[in-house]
């Protein structure tokens, strides 16, 4: 991910945070708030919902005093009421108790008009008669008193019912005495007048034996505590008992959280609005930063791509005061530093008289200075990108070279033989080191090429005084020596041991001169060279001594080569412009270990063989024993 990228991802927590924590504050402390007074205007509704019930009680009471006031002579006599009379009082029903004894007269009754709780059984007029008398006569068993005006439940009906005495001043106390009761049910129009009155929605509930007790226990009227109905509304009940403080009937109001949802609503507003000042501050902050900072680093970073061998003294440019300032400065000198190590090195390299190299991880040639250069005869245009593989003399596969190098021992020396440009083949030695970057990972090899051909050239020309012949470039007497040794110890028998001597070689030197005789010692060993197989070798021994050793084979095949040596030496030689016809061989073989299996032993077989084949000129002799 591009870093403007993660600092534009950067303020994305914060903002949610932000966000988050003004949520949670404002639903803890606003939202809250705001619950607790839509719950205020609840209980406010309530009891003014109360007052209003207690308003139309009292409305009744003093209308049914008045109605009985009005009444000319004793209630009593006045039962059973005239339809117009009963109507124009506007109870439901009238009744007038006295010494137990009830009179009632009912207006007619509109049944489904009537409000009941939802779930309610079927309702009859008679049964509702019969549930009024019942509930009249338990309210006034205890005594002959004018119960207050409460609200009833019969049969799941909501019936307010009112009382009052019907004693009058100056009456007889055979007439005083009484209850009257009147009642009226509530409807739906009834209820429809509260609920306009509230801007609520109310129901009647039937009252459970265990609903919640109400707040004031000794009201007829009391209002139970506030629930939360949903996310948008809220209930309150009014809890209704009767003057011997049996549950009634429940009255549920509910109306909307107007408060907390209007708070709600205002609070996603706000948090939009301050998402939308954060998200547009997050994007001028981003501006800015992109102006102050994100250009700036841009510029470093395609500059720094900018710098390479290629552009030696490039530098960057930025000269700020803070810290990307700083940053471009200490990359400067470091860039000042680099360069200047890099330009000593490079003189140093150039000034090597050994080659020096670089390898990648698959051995391939990446760098090398002149002086490697000038060892192999080629250009560095040439050299790089092949492995050392492809410069020595004999290649081996470029798959294996890496792993050889890799556990080869670092600073242990190397040594191989290159093929330079022109064809020649050189001896080099070598140190290999590794090199690895920051984190420790192999990257390639580098190391130093010594040209040691004029010392490997020294030694060889130090073996060959030692073990060759100056003459003849046979092998002197140590190698022979050594060599007849070394084939007697490695069990290469059966082993010939042919020793040669050229007759009449003195009177060469001395009618020709030893330049003469030189010459036809040296023309002798080449015939010899060229008549002999390998692993066959000859040797001289000294004046014109000659031995031949043929390991491995058989007395059959010794002979054979004794005699083709004897015929072939024996031909006439022409050098330096003379002609010798005279000089001839005579050679004598021993055989090991039939003859001898030490070497002084065979040695001395092999010379008294010689000699005898001396004695009778011209001829190839066996070694005989004595016995």
């Amino acid at each position: 991910m591009k870093l403007r990228m993660r600092l534009l991802w950067l303020f994305v927590p914060p903002l949610l945070l932000v966000l988050l924590l003004v949520y949670f504050a404002a639903q803890g402390m606003l939202l809250a708030r705001l619950d607790k007074q839509d719950e205020r205007l609840l209980i406010a509704e309530a009891e003014r919902l109360r007052a209003l019930l207690g308003n139309s009680f009292e409305r009744d009471a003093n209308r049914l005093r008045q109605w009985a006031q009005a009444i000319p002579g004793a209630v009593p006599s006045a039962f059973p009421l005239d339809a117009a009379t009963l109507g124009r009082s506007g109870f439901d029903f009238i009744l007038y108790f006295a010494n137990g004894e009830q009179r009632v007269s009912w207006r007619p009754l509109d049944l489904a008009a009537l409000e009941r709780p939802a779930g309610a059984q079927p309702l009859s007029l008679q049964a509702l008669h019969e549930g009024v008398a019942a509930q009249l006569a338990r309210l006034l068993q205890p005594q002959d008193v004018a119960p207050p005006a409460q609200l009833l439940a019969v049969l799941k009906v909501p019936l307010i019912l009112v009382a009052v005495d019907t004693a009058r001043s100056g009456e007889s106390a055979e007439s005083a005495g009484g209850v009257l009761l009147a009642g009226t049910f509530l409807d739906s129009k009834r209820i429809a007048s509260l609920q306009q009155q509230l801007g609520g929605e109310l129901t009647w509930l039937p009252s459970t034996t265990d609903q919640q007790r109400p707040v004031l226990q000794a009201e007829l009227m009391s209002i139970g505590n506030r629930q939360v109905v949903d996310d948008r509304h809220q209930s309150i009940d009014l809890l209704f008992q009767d003057s011997l403080g049996e549950p009634q009937l429940r009255l549920q109001l509910t109306r909307e959280r107007h408060l907390y949802l209007e708070g709600e609503q205002q609070l996603m507003v706000f948090l939009g609005v301050t998402g939308g000042l954060i998200g547009l501050a997050w994007l001028l902050i981003y501006l800015a930063l992109e102006v102050t900072l994100l250009r700036r680093i841009a510029r470093l970073h395609r500059e720094l791509l900018a710098i390479g061998p290629t552009a030696a003294g490039r530098r960057l440019t930025d000269d700020g005061r803070d810290e990307l300032g700083k940053l471009a400065r200490e990359a400067n000198r470091a860039l000042d530093r680099l360069e200047q190590s890099e330009a000593r090195d490079r003189a140093i390299l150039e000034a090597m008289e050994d080659g020096y190299f670089e390898l990648d991880e698959l051995a391939r040639i990446e760098s090398v200075n002149p002086a490697f250069c000038r060892l192999l005869g080629y250009p560095a245009g040439q050299l790089l990108g092949r492995t050392f593989a492809s410069l020595q003399e004999t290649q081996a596969p470029p798959a294996t070279e890496a792993p050889v190098i890799a556990e080869t021992e670092p600073g242990a020396p190397l040594s191989a033989r290159l093929r330079r440009a022109d064809g020649s083949i050189g001896h080099f030695e070598t140190q290999i080191s590794r090199r690895h970057n920051a984190g420790g990972q192999l990257i390639g090899y580098r190391g130093i090429l010594h040209d040691v051909s004029e010392h490997v050239q020294h030694q060889r020309q130090l073996f060959n005084l030692a073990y060759q012949d100056t003459l003849t470039g046979l092998g002197n007497r140590k190698a022979f020596h050594e060599d007849l040794a070394r084939h007697l110890q490695g069990g290469a028998m059966p082993l010939a041991l042919i020793f040669l001597d050229l007759d009449r070689f003195k009177q060469v030197n001395d009618r020709f001169g030893h330049d003469v005789g030189d010459a036809l010692l040296v023309c002798t060993a080449e015939r010899l060279g060229n008549a002999l197989r390998q692993p066959d070798k000859a040797y001289r021994l000294g004046g014109d001594e000659f031995t031949v050793i043929v390991p491995a084979t058989r007395f059959q095949d010794a002979t054979a080569l004794a005699a083709r040596l004897l015929k072939l030496l024996a031909e006439p030689v022409s050098v330096s412009g003379v002609a010798i016809d005279f000089v001839t061989p005579s050679i004598g073989l021993a055989l090991a270990p039939a003859h001898a299996s030490e070497v002084d032993a065979l040695v001395k077989a092999a010379d008294q063989a010689m000699y005898e084949a001396k004695r009778q000129r011209g001829r190839v002799c066996v070694f005989q024993h004595s016995d």
